[in-house]
């Protein structure tokens, strides 16, 4: 600490220098007239210069008196402009006589050498202070950009550097100038030592530091590289350990940080005073407290009696200043001022409030919407325009805004404006991914001919937020045509509304050689309504004709049974019910929150075959430390009949293995199989859990469009009911990455060796699904 408090005193006395130097010169150059009048004014010693370049800076005219006072006027213009090295006024009769050396102009410059530090930043930092080629030389600013960079190396460890800087003369009044950099090596922390610690070991001390000495049997380590910066951030956490802990005097005596001879090794001694431990008497509120005392009350984590923490404290400051700031107080300034009682050793907490004035909206302004509507972004604000500020309205409409399918991140500010102490303006800046998916595919097989088969679809279609989407697939043996359309806002309190009609026409075999023609069109209708902030109720209904035919040869015993009891022609009246609650951070790549989602559909009397499909999901996200999160996938799924029907229909049978159930096992193909050609047949239940930790990758990622993860995935489809077993849960476990890519789309690729595949199970290691984007 030492040694930079030494450099601000020798800047000050340089500074202090340059002021009188300045005075001197000025003085100089200025010395005493006596008084004349002007009648002409000569320039000498121009050379790139014109007269009148000189004139527009000079205060002075002809007619004007020329005496000490406008003399040193005239001076401090022509220094001023900065073209200059050197100026002096003479008089030659009545004539003013200026007398000038121009600064060069700087014909090349180039810095070399500095590979650690500097870059394109750098060349831009030197380029707007003026040290790029055609711009005129200042020598005290190369002095003060070599200093910097000295002050950069030695900050970040290279106590080894040398810089030499050069300026070659050139013809015409010009100059050449080079900065060669010799980083040399970096200085690395030899050892660093806590003095004055009773409470606390110094090896536990010391795993609160980012910094570390150098242990030899790590190659790659770099927290033993020694910066200005970091100790600074590491002596503030030391001092929350210990405050955290009750020491509220705790106090770092003092620094020293010393370099060997060689300028390889650096010791860092840091010496400490612990003080004593206090515990929290009370608290007390002063100020405007504007909210009731036993609500504040609520707020504040730190009990009578317990261990005084400043992390407790200032967490109770926050959660009150959030509390004002819903209120409408945006600026409000909550200080714990602890009040000790040194002979009890305990501290009352003094919460002083400042609620300052309340706040109200003036504007709420969008930015990085290209293809969205601004009314499509703004139906999502739970802050209105004109009322009051609340600071959890307008995060909860930053994250509404995130959790848009169409929206890769959102942020927020708050702007005062500018000269009115109770209005703000509310900022969101939102960054746009690709709202659509297309997937497209030709093939040939000899079982169906040419296949070509596509789906697109847009979730902020014109920019309105509504969702399109259509799939088309045309074979010799399939024709399939899906249309929807989703309005999110089909009414301004925010019901949404889903229609859609799909057509599926299917020759021979369809699903694993099940051996059925399978014929269906239909349409649905679904309403959301929310019913809070974070739940909604999902009501519609649907209307299909289906119809089967069988290939005796080819159809398996199950298919050839359930025609036979119920017919291959069935008209279907459907009631889609459910509800969800939904707190995730985003749609897409969430890394918080839950949604909990309850299906219930069922076909009404009427129909000719009855059943019902009752479901359930729960994500679950986690935050973990080091950016680190869990993230948790279960599903429930049970289909049966009711009424006089006997059979499930088998196209409404539940499959498990995938990506989508229990990866490692190819898609579809876990848990009873038909007879006699033991293909998948699917069951009434199934049971799934897929269980990620999301981890950094290693290069830079915000989890928003990029993430990986290891997993562990578990589950198995059933025939009935009770049919369940733990030991008949298929499990796997495997590396997961997932991208966002503007090409491709959502784009998943898996990894997975399953834990307890049984004979007959198809095992498929590798598994890839995508969308692209357009």
């Amino acid at each position: 600490m030492g040694f930079i408090q030494k450099r601000h005193k020798n800047l000050g006395i340089r500074a202090a220098a340059a002021a009188v130097l300045g005075a001197l010169v000025v003085s100089s150059a200025a010395w005493a007239f006596e008084p004349f009048t002007i009648r002409q004014i000569r320039a000498e010693g121009l050379q790139r210069l014109e007269l009148g370049t000189v004139l527009t800076y000079l205060p002075l005219s002809v007619g004007d008196e020329l005496n000490d006072a406008t003399s040193r006027e005239a001076i401090r213009g022509l220094y001023g402009s900065g073209l200059f090295q050197d100026v002096q006024l003479e008089r030659d009769g009545e004539a003013l006589v200026i007398k000038v050396i121009e600064r060069p102009q700087i014909a090349s410059f180039s810095i070399k050498g500095n590979e650690k530090i500097g870059g394109d930043e750098l060349n831009k930092s030197l380029k707007d202070l003026g040290l790029s080629q055609g711009e005129l030389f200042k020598r005290e600013l190369l002095d003060g950009v070599e200093q910097e960079l000295r002050r950069q190396y030695l900050a970040n460890g290279f106590h080894d550097v040398d810089i030499q800087t050069k300026v070659d003369p050139l013809p015409n009044n010009r100059v050449d100038i080079k900065i060669q950099v010799s980083e040399g090596h970096i200085s690395k922390i030899k050892a660093i030592n806590i003095l004055g610690n009773k409470s606390f070991g110094e090896k536990e001390l010391l795993e609160q530091l980012k910094l570390h000495s150098t242990v030899r049997w790590k190659l790659l380590q770099k927290n033993d590289r020694y910066s200005k910066q970091q100790l600074g951030g590491d002596l503030e956490s030391l001092s929350s350990y210990y405050q955290d802990r009750g020491f509220l005097q705790f106090n770092i005596a003092s620094v020293q940080v010393a370099l060997s001879p060689d300028k390889k090794d650096i010791y860092i001694t840091v010496n400490i005073e612990e003080g004593d431990k206090y515990t929290v008497k009370t608290h007390r509120f002063s100020g405007d407290t504007i909210l009731n005392e036993t609500f504040l009350n609520r707020l504040v984590s730190t009990p009578d009696g317990s261990q005084f923490s400043r992390k407790l404290a200032t967490e109770s400051s926050d959660r009150i200043e959030a509390a004002l700031s819903d209120i409408g107080y945006a600026f409000a300034k909550v200080t714990p001022l602890p009040e000790v009682d040194e002979a009890a050793k305990q501290v009352t907490l003094n919460f002083y409030i400042e609620p300052g004035k309340r706040a109200y909206i003036r504007h709420i302004n969008f930015s990085g919407n290209a293809g969205t509507n601004d009314e499509t972004l703004r139906r999502e604000m739970r802050q209105l325009e004109a009322a009051p500020f609340s600071k959890s309205a307008v995060e909860r409409s930053r994250v509404r805004l995130q959790r848009l399918p169409f929206i890769e991140s959102a942020e927020v500010d708050t702007k005062p404006v500018a000269g009115s102490d109770d209005l703000v303006d509310i900022e969101y800046k939102v960054k746009e991914r690709q709202p659509g998916q297309i997937q497209f595919g030709v093939g040939y097989s000899g079982a169906q001919g040419f296949l070509i088969s596509g789906s697109l679809s847009n979730s902020n279609f014109l920019g309105t937020g509504n969702t399109v989407a259509i799939t088309a697939e045309n074979s010799y043996l399939t024709r399939v045509l899906n249309l929807s359309w989703t309005d999110p806002y089909f009414t301004s309190d925010g019901i949404s509304q889903t229609i859609s009609t799909y057509y599926r026409k299917s020759k021979g075999l369809i699903r694993f050689a099940s051996g059925f023609d399978y014929n269906v069109i239909g349409a649905d209708l679904t309403y959301g309504i929310p019913l809070s902030e974070f739940t909604a109720l999902r009501i519609g209904g649907g209307v299909s004709r289906t119809a089967l035919g069988t290939y005796p040869e080819a159809a398996s015993d199950q298919i050839l049974n359930f025609v036979i009891r119920n017919g291959n022609t069935f008209n279907e009246y459907e009631l889609r019910t459910g509800v969800s609650r939904d707190t995730r951070n985003r749609t897409f790549f969430a890394s918080s929150g839950a949604l909990s989602r309850l299906n219930l559909d069922i076909t009404l009397p009427g129909s000719d075959l009855l059943y019902y499909n009752a479901s359930f999901e729960h994500q679950q996200y986690v935050p973990l430390p080091f950016k680190f999160f869990m993230a948790i996938d279960g599903t429930v799924g049970y289909v049966n009949v009711y009424g006089r029907s006997e059979n499930v229909p088998p196209y409404q049978n539940y499959f498990a293995g995938g990506p989508n159930t229990v990866r490692g096992f190819r898609d579809g193909t876990l848990g009873p199989r038909d007879t006699p050609f033991d293909n998948p047949f699917g069951g009434k239940l199934r049971t799934t859990a897929q269980n990620e930790l999301v981890f950094p990758l290693p290069v830079v990622s915000d989890n928003k469009t990029t993430r990986m993860g290891l997993f562990y995935d578990v589950g198995n489809v059933f025939a009935n009911a009770q049919d369940f077993r733990f030991g008949l849960l298929r499990q796997s476990v495997g590396l997961g990455f997932s991208f966002f890519t503007p090409i491709l789309g959502l784009l998943d690729l898996s990894y997975a060796v399953p834990l307890n595949a049984k004979p007959g199970d198809e095992v498929e290691h590798f598994q890839i699904t995508f969308g692209g984007g357009f």
